[in-house]
């Protein structure tokens, strides 16, 4: 990955020249924190025609200028070619969302822990397109990692950080649905999966996101299959009643179909 020094002088520059659809890229690669170069295309396809090759060239400019960074793995091999290239915020592009803000040094995740941080960024795009092809839906917020995360004080006088994948709030009419989301991708073990459960059972105990929001978020578990979504099921349903509540459990295929046929109480 190249990472790109910009002077202030240049950052200046940077922020009178960008373009509109720049700005957008830049924003939306920041709210996913890593996205793939397909990801980044699918939203701007979802709000009007766009020409490929000329897209994949902004691309590859941001990543020139530093606004973006390129992660030096890519994902679906040769085949994918650019499609398959990995973006994130770079130096410059996070001091231009972020003047008075650090910037840090980009790095290349290992391969688990990227796969797992795409499939949170699809599902932003997921919501995107179906809040941009007319249906009731709208993404009012989405807050990714660590922006998403929750710190609460234990029984023991210690705290304790909560660690979503991502926090959305969704507008169905007149209605505002509010979520955690843990997209679990098969390799965390059953143990784990309870623990997670219990920290969530004990934020909602210190009352803390009630107070912050009014309400305490539905916790939706996107799982990759059926027998993973066994899994979970009998993982919670060992939970003391009232915190099994707190949570949902759907395929991750099936997230479109969920949010946009969402029917609020």
């Amino acid at each position: 990955m190249r990472s790109a020094y910009v002077t202030a002088a240049g950052l200046v520059e940077l922020r009178q020249n960008l373009k509109p659809e720049e700005w957008a890229i830049l924003r939306d690669t920041a709210t996913m924190r890593l996205a793939l170069a397909r990801d980044l295309q699918a939203l701007r396809a979802a709000a009007g025609p766009v020409n490929v090759r000329t897209f994949r060239r902004t691309l590859a400019h941001l990543a020139e200028q530093g606004v973006l960074a390129r992660l030096d793995r890519s994902v679906g091999g040769r085949r994918a070619g650019s499609s398959g290239y990995v973006y994130g915020a770079g130096p410059a592009g996070q001091r231009l969302l972020h003047p008075d803000g650090p910037a840090r040094r980009p790095w290349t995740p290992r391969p688990s822990w990227l796969r797992h941080a795409l499939a949170v960024s699809h599902l932003y795009v997921t919501l995107r397109e179906l809040e941009q092809n007319g249906g009731r839906l709208k993404l009012l917020t989405f807050d990714a990692e660590p922006g998403c995360w929750r710190t609460f004080p234990t029984s023991f006088g210690t705290t304790e950080v909560l660690k979503p994948d991502a926090y959305i709030i969704t507008g169905h009419g007149n209605y505002e649905l509010v979520r955690f989301i843990e997209v679990d991708c098969g390799t965390e073990s059953p143990a784990t999966i309870a623990r997670k459960l219990s920290a969530y059972y004990r934020y909602f105990q210190s009352g803390l996101e009630q107070q912050r929001a009014q309400v305490f978020p539905e916790v939706l578990w996107l799982v990759p299959s059926e027998r993973r979504r066994a899994v979970l099921v009998d993982v919670a349903g060992r939970q003391p009643p009232e915190a099994w509540q707190l949570h949902r459990v759907a395929r991750y295929e099936q997230a479109s179909v969920l949010f946009a046929d969402e029917e609020p109480p």
